[in-house]
């Protein structure tokens, strides 16, 4: 009896084995370098779901496979010739992640929020580690090894830089702008106190009109915008098309702004914000710009500049892609590569 027990339990369990295994996504291929990895359908489907996500239109999974083989030999290859990530450089790299996000953004993100959005975007937090740590170890790995290749990138020529401005001069458009420095006192969420504060800028912008007041001496005296203060008001640039600008502002003080001539003085002006009187020292008209104009009027770098870099940095990703090509095909002639799907 007992032993009529114990075969069935060894027949429930390798039952239970069995219908695990059957579950188990079945191997598109195998890579072996240093040891022996499944890529499985289910990864390859993933990817395949990923590039369409994207867009990526006229590639076959055959094609999508053969990436993932090409990534695969690339990190066993890293990891044989001594290319490591540590735990505290992939935390460091997450953190480098969030802060770019941010500088783009133009403002903070919590960490939550942050997290939220690589979840919605790379399915897990821990994907998203891995896709970074991935790209590290690749970059550091082709330096390693190619190393010498990659600094031979050709800088471009003359004719190169002009025929590109040619190609695409109406692309190189600048929006109307101007230079602007402000009076500003911020709205609250008591409207006496708002009304008392418009109220003193009314009294300043009357003793600058009067000649009572310099521009630069009413800032010192009436604004509470700290971080401009110091620089008589100034707070840069205003382009006809920043959006971000609009969406703080709003398009009535941005259109109002736009429409100043140089060296004029507003009255007050209400924004989204807050209250404002603001002096332009510098007007430009919507142009399509020369080549050797600067790409904005906050920078020094002219379009023949922005021009050169582009071409440099065309030519350095084909030096890089050669060059990664050249390696993937060393690693691939060394491993043992067995394709199982069928198409």
């Amino acid at each position: 009896m007992k032993k009529r027990i114990a075969l069935t339990t060894i027949l429930l369990l390798l039952a239970a084995v069995l219908s695990a295994a059957s579950i188990i996504s079945a191997p598109a291929a195998t890579v072996n370098l240093i040891h022996n990895t499944a890529i499985t359908t289910d990864e390859l489907d993933k990817e395949a779901a990923r590039y369409e996500a994207m867009g990526v239109q006229g590639i076959s999974k055959l094609d999508i496979l053969q990436s993932l083989i090409n990534n695969e030999v690339l990190m066993q290859g890293a990891e044989r010739d001594g290319i490591v990530i540590s735990d505290r450089q992939l935390d460091s790299l997450y953190a480098t992640a969030k802060a770019n996000v941010e500088a783009q953004a133009g403002m903070a993100i919590s960490d939550a929020d942050f997290e939220a959005e690589v979840i919605n975007q790379f399915g897990s937090v821990d994907e998203y580690k891995e896709m970074l740590r991935m790209q590290v170890v690749a970059q550091q790995y082709l330096m390693q090894e190619k190393g010498a290749e990659l600094q031979n990138v050709p800088t471009p020529d003359e004719s190169a830089i002009q025929s590109f401005y040619r190609q695409n001069q109406q692309g190189f458009f600048q929006p109307e702008n101007v230079k602007l420095a402000h009076i500003y006192i911020p709205k609250t969420e008591d409207a006496e106190k708002n009304a008392e504060a418009k109220a003193l800028l009314e009294k300043a912008a009357a003793e600058i009109s009067s000649g009572a007041m310099t521009f630069e001496k009413a800032v010192s005296e009436y604004s509470e915008d700290t971080g401009s203060n110091s620089r008589g008001g100034d707070i840069g640039w205003l382009t006809a098309d920043n959006a971000v600008a609009r969406q703080g502002w709003g398009d009535s003080f941005c259109n109002t702004v736009l429409s100043m001539e140089p060296g004029e003085v507003s009255g007050v002006l209400e924004s989204n914000t807050g209250y404002h009187i603001v002096k332009v020292s510098v007007h430009n008209d919507a142009k399509i710009l020369s080549i050797n104009d600067p790409v904005s009027p906050e920078d020094t770098a002219t379009v023949h500049d922005y021009i050169a870099n582009l071409l440099y940095m065309q030519n350095q990703q084909e030096v890089m892609n050669r060059a990664l090509q050249s390696l993937v095909s060393e690693l691939r002639s060394e491993a043992q590569i067995n394709i199982l799907y069928k198409g």
